[in-house]
């Protein structure tokens, strides 16, 4: 059997589901039927059937063959999905609470427990990066590098975008400090003190602490654990406030891990192309799908330079590289002058090296195994909730990114509870860092970004404990 044409027709047939073109409730080809469309072997359309079945994307029904099935209910034993939010629809100006400034200084926005994670070792990504370095001429040292980035790292990732369906030039690229920074020149690039922003919620925290700086207003949307923003919402809102851009993670974005389906990508591109409201996506977790299917990016649908696309390898590959970049689009203008005024250059030596890593087609091979590794690891955290906080109200049921979003009777204040799990040593991201609003009180979320090794396995013991103490108080 050919594995690459096994991944090939997988690869295919998911697609066609994710997109919606093969409906929940279609039956797929049979394997003699499709075998024989595409010239290949019974046993590659097996192997391709299997690994559906094994992602949850379809169901095998006796002696009728493979059905296509509701990926938002698979999961039959699971809490039930978050219901859509309803956020108050007003904008808002945002003011970034103790809590957030306290979880950031520990260095645990991602982890129940301070200080008990390390990467797992990349050694290939190491001896790039020790390359570069030494490579590194006095000359070099002692100057910037060019306002948009390395010339040679920005050919290879406008490459490696076109996974996401974005064709790109190296000149249309801008290489940031990491997506966060990347953000902050889409926010200003488009944007004046008192604008109205656009954001999903519950949204990314980094993206409202940027609201704030920048003296900005918030404007939060409804939006689904597993769809992701409201394009229904987003039109009502267009209607009635002045809104100057909306900052979207269409793909597996923190802190629910929802998948914006290819319908709703581009009626929100058509709604906003319309109102000549430009888009920022915040792309950072597009790489981390379980499957390996990477999702189009909402950028690969524009056509008019309205899209401003943000991502980095800080996600995807090691924390600890603070390397970015940003597609501007028509704003590639003050991007890059805007990347002047707030850095200056970007750091060489990362940069040298991450294109050395791309080049080898190291990538490739890390992400394989990381999706692997995330898909389990959020597998293993899923039982450690069923076993240890049956009273779950609601729980999402990602398909890829780092983290999932758990609701809690409505009676538990999660902000209670993260002072209260100060004191056990855990710490939690309380649902309300989310929201510049008075919400998401019960709720929270949490990462399957680490092996759940023993400790990191007793730490959601004590949550469920914890929340129990909580239940049981007056």
């Amino acid at each position: 059997m050919s594995s690459t044409l096994y991944s090939r027709l997988f690869l295919d047939l998911a697609r066609e589901i994710e997109s919606g073109r093969r409906p929940v409730g279609s039956r797929l080809p049979s394997i003699r039927q499709l075998s024989r469309e595409r010239g290949i072997s019974k046993s590659t359309v097996l192997a391709a059937y299997d690994r559906l079945e094994a992602e949850g994307l379809i169901a095998a029904r006796p002696r009728s063959g493979y059905y296509v099935i509701d990926t938002t209910t698979r999961d039959a034993a699971a809490p039930r999905l978050p219901q859509t939010s309803q956020p108050e629809c007003t904008p808002l100006p945002v003011t970034s609470g103790q809590i957030l400034l306290d979880i950031m200084q520990r260095g645990t926005a991602f982890d129940l427990l301070k200080d008990t994670h390390h990467e797992q070792g990349n050694t290939a990504l190491r001896r790039c990066l020790s390359r570069a370095q030494r490579r590194q001429t006095l000359s070099a040292q002692q100057n910037y590098d060019e306002p948009q980035g390395s010339e040679r790292l920005r050919l290879l990732l406008s490459q490696r975008l076109m996974q996401g369906g974005s064709r790109i030039g190296r000149d249309e690229l801008v290489i940031t400090g990491g997506c966060q920074h990347a953000l902050m020149l889409a926010l200003m690039a488009t944007t004046r003190p008192g604008d109205i922003v656009a954001v999903e919620s519950p949204g990314y925290y980094g993206v409202l602490q940027l609201i704030e700086a920048l003296n900005l207003k918030a404007l939060e949307l409804p939006s689904s654990a597993s769809h992701g923003l409201s394009p229904d919402a987003l039109e009502l809102a267009l209607q009635h406030w002045p809104v100057k851009v909306l900052v979207v993670s269409p793909s597996y974005g923190t802190p629910t891990g929802a998948c914006m389906p290819e319908s709703n990508k581009q009626r929100i591109l058509e709604l906003m192309t319309r109102k000549g409201v430009p888009v920022i996506e915040d792309d950072i977790y597009g790489e981390l799908s379980f499957s390996g299917l990477r999702p189009p990016t909402l950028h690969s649908y524009d056509k008019s330079g309205s899209v401003l696309l943000c991502s980095s390898v800080s996600k995807s590959l090691s924390r600890d590289l603070r390397v970015g970049w940003i597609a501007p689009g028509r704003y590639l203008d003050q991007v890059r002058h805007l990347k002047l005024v707030t850095t200056l250059a970007s750091c060489q030596a990362q940069q040298e090296g991450l294109a050395f890593y791309l080049e080898a087609g190291n990538f490739d091979r890390y992400l394989r195994l990381r999706r692997e590794r995330l898909r389990i690891q959020y597998r293993e955290l899923r039982e450690l909730l069923h076993q240890h906080l049956p009273m779950l109200e609601s729980c999402s049921q990602p398909r890829g990114g780092l983290s999932l979003w758990l609701e809690l009777p409505a009676s538990i204040d999660t902000i209670q509870l993260y002072h209260r799990a100060q004191t056990e040593g855990l710490v939690l991201t309380p649902g309300r860092l989310f929201t510049a609003q008075s919400r998401y009180g019960n709720a929270l979320r949490l990462s399957f970004a680490f092996p759940w090794t023993e400790q990191r396995q007793k730490s959601v013991t004590k949550l469920g404990m914890l929340i129990r103490e909580q239940l049981s108080q007056p």
